[in-house]
């Protein structure tokens, strides 16, 4: 099993790049992140890798943080998502949107990836939230650590977003409130409102 590749990077075209490791080339499929990434810095990288194994291809996947692989290996769990369609979402969402995306069950941000539709992104989230919820420290961000995990916060977010808000805006909102859990529901709110309302 190939997990990792130390090298130079010989061609980025697309979201496929070349790694020449010690003089053998390496064909890399990586999110339009990574590839962004590699384009803009050139010359030795490491990469973290998923070698996909089929029955008439074999596909080695790259990704510039544990984190990237982490979520790639997440969604690839899913039925119905494979690697091409991971690396679609990869390319679209970063970290903290992915986690956000969960944190306030938002499928529509996953449907703004090619192949991803309307009840794919409802099977992602079902099927992938109980598992990522808890793990922003590890996979997430700073920012979605301070959002409390709670059911007064879920209505929160779930009532502003009814009201025509963006939920990526709610999260940044109740994120920089730092909510305490056990925080009243209509409070939370109004602190909620007025804090997008004067720009988040």
């Amino acid at each position: 099993m190939i997990t990792h590749l130390n090298g130079k990077v010989v061609k980025v075209e697309g979201n496929s790049t070349v790694i020449d490791v010690n003089g053998v080339g390496y064909s890399i499929i990586c999110s339009a992140r990574t590839a962004d990434e590699l384009r803009n810095n050139p010359g030795e990288v490491h990469l973290f890798t998923v070698l996909n194994v089929r029955e008439d291809s074999w596909t080695l996947y790259g990704f510039v943080s544990e984190k990237e692989r982490f979520w790639f290996n997440s969604l690839v769990s899913v039925q119905g998502v494979g690697g091409k369609v991971a690396v679609a979402i990869l390319s679209v969402l970063s970290d903290e949107d992915m986690y956000n995306a969960f944190l306030a069950g938002d499928k529509d941000a996953f449907t703004g990836a090619d192949g991803v539709g309307p009840k794919l992104a409802a099977r992602i989230i079902s099927e992938l939230k109980d598992k990522i919820i808890g793990k922003a420290e590890l996979i997430g961000s700073a920012a979605a650590a301070r959002i409390p995990e709670s059911a007064v916060v879920s209505d929160v977010i779930s009532a502003v977003s009814n009201l025509g808000y963006n939920k990526a805006d709610v999260l940044r909102a109740i994120s920089s409130l730092q909510p305490k859990a056990d925080e009243a529901f209509d409070i939370l709110l109004k602190r909620v409102l007025v804090k997008i309302s004067s720009g988040v």
